[in-house]
């Protein structure tokens, strides 16, 4: 595996040789700052650039246009990173080499236009895609209550603050997204396109310079060249008391989201150290949560651990019933607190660093993962494969204990059910 790196037409072109797949993943990020007005913008233009454009002036013309060029697989969203946002084009398509002559090139032109090249007339996108896909973003955000654990982590969200920024509340995202036109739209997409910075990258069994020479024939972009981007928003403090926050719902089940902050942490401790905490917390069915409250008190239907490390922050997620809201609450700061004195096995210690070697391993086995890493490596400063392996070796458990002490629950939102 060779990697290769060039600045080319405004844009950074990262290169991942490989021979162990037959096709090409190819991957567009555009980054720009996370600010909260972005928020109206950002659902609603992913799904409008996945079905308009400035060459077909139908769906059924891009499918015929996919289906001559071996039906490429492929996303556009825009991702969450810290203090960036991401617009992303993410995709996969069958390599030349076990085609025909000259798809390699036809699909990344394909592939480039839905980012590049969306149907605008007079200053504003389509307005009859523009209309059908606000309505179905509104209708989407109108029925979060209905997926009631996305809820329950949006209102997590809203009452906890970790940007740099207040984030909207539902009701506020819903009225600016109603009031949104499709210039508004253009004029915001015109935005990022000028002051984002955009890096492609490419992983497969191809020649690098060939893969250089196509994408600087077809990409020409006039954004931010600065290389320099810093993702971590670091959290300077928490509530001492945690903020308690209950609201009723309708469903039989009650969902609860407890939000922690961690304080003054090093690059070692976010990028490792953090890994072994969570996953012993509550990283799956040996987790000390899952142990406790699940098994041995049978309080929830699930709990489990999410890191937000870009944020310096982490969510424990449970399905509990509503009677056993103190209850379960109590055994996860017990628990909590369990880590922090070193009550958790080094039989447990050593399995999640087992579970973290095995996943490096079969990063190599996907396109898309591989690329992922990369980008991780060249967005956030992550570091390599082996240099991870290397790193997660020095973690003890004494390193767990005290990163433990720096972790501090902030807000907890129940999503009271009936029962």
């Amino acid at each position: 595996m060779e990697f290769y790196n060039y600045n080319i037409n405004g844009f950074d072109l990262h290169v991942i040789k490989t021979k162990r797949f037959k096709t090409i993943f190819y991957n567009i990020n555009l980054r720009f700052n996370d600010a909260k007005e972005n928020e109206k913008y950002i659902s609603l233009l992913s799904r409008l650039l996945m079905q308009t454009s400035s060459k077909y002036d139908s769906i059924r013309e891009i499918n015929t246009v996919c289906a001559s060029i071996y039906d490429p697989s492929y996303n556009v969203r825009v991702m969450e990173s810290g203090s960036q946002n991401i617009l992303t084009l993410t995709a996969s398509f069958a390599n030349e080499k076990y085609t025909e002559k000259g798809m390699n090139k036809k699909s990344f032109e394909f592939l480039s236009d839905v980012l590049f090249n969306p149907k605008v007339v007079d200053g504003a996108f389509d307005e009859k895609v523009f209309n059908i896909q606000k309505e179905k973003v509104l209708e989407y955000y109108k029925t979060l209550k209905d997926r009631p654990q996305n809820y329950a982590g949006s209102r997590l969200s809203e009452e906890m603050q970790i940007k740099n920024y207040k984030t909207y509340r539902l009701d506020e995202l819903i009225q600016n997204i109603q009031e949104l036109s499709s210039k508004d739209l253009y004029k915001f997409y015109e935005k990022i396109m000028h002051e984002g910075k955009l890096d492609i990258f490419v992983c497969g069994d191809v020649e690098p310079l060939k893969i250089r020479d196509i994408l600087s024939s077809i990409i020409d972009f006039k954004g931010s060249v600065n290389p320099k981007i810093n993702h971590y928003v670091k959290q300077k403090d928490y509530n001492k008391k945690p903020n308690i926050v209950i609201e009723s719902s309708s469903n039989a089940q009650s969902n609860l989201v407890i939000g922690c902050k961690i304080l003054d942490i090093s690059d070692f401790e976010r990028h490792y150290v953090f890994v072994l905490y969570s996953w012993i917390l509550g990283g799956g069915m040996n987790s000390l949560l899952t142990q406790t409250v699940r098994e041995k008190h049978s309080l929830c239907y699930y709990i489990y651990a999410v890191r937000q490390n870009l944020f310096d922050a982490m969510k424990i997620y449970a399905g509990i019933d509503g009677k056993n809201f103190e209850k379960t609450y109590e055994l996860v700061c017990q628990e909590m607190d369990n880590v922090r004195k070193g009550n958790f096995s080094l039989e447990l210690f050593e399995g999640v660093k087992e579970i973290y070697y095995n996943s490096l391993i079969k990063i190599e086995d996907s396109q898309s993962d591989l690329a992922g890493n990369y980008t991780s490596e060249i967005f956030t400063g992550n570091d390599s494969i082996e240099k991870r392996k290397e790193q997660m070796s020095k973690v003890t458990k004494e390193d767990v204990m005290r990163f433990a002490s720096k972790v501090h629950i902030d807000t907890v939102f129940l999503l009271k059910g009936e029962r």
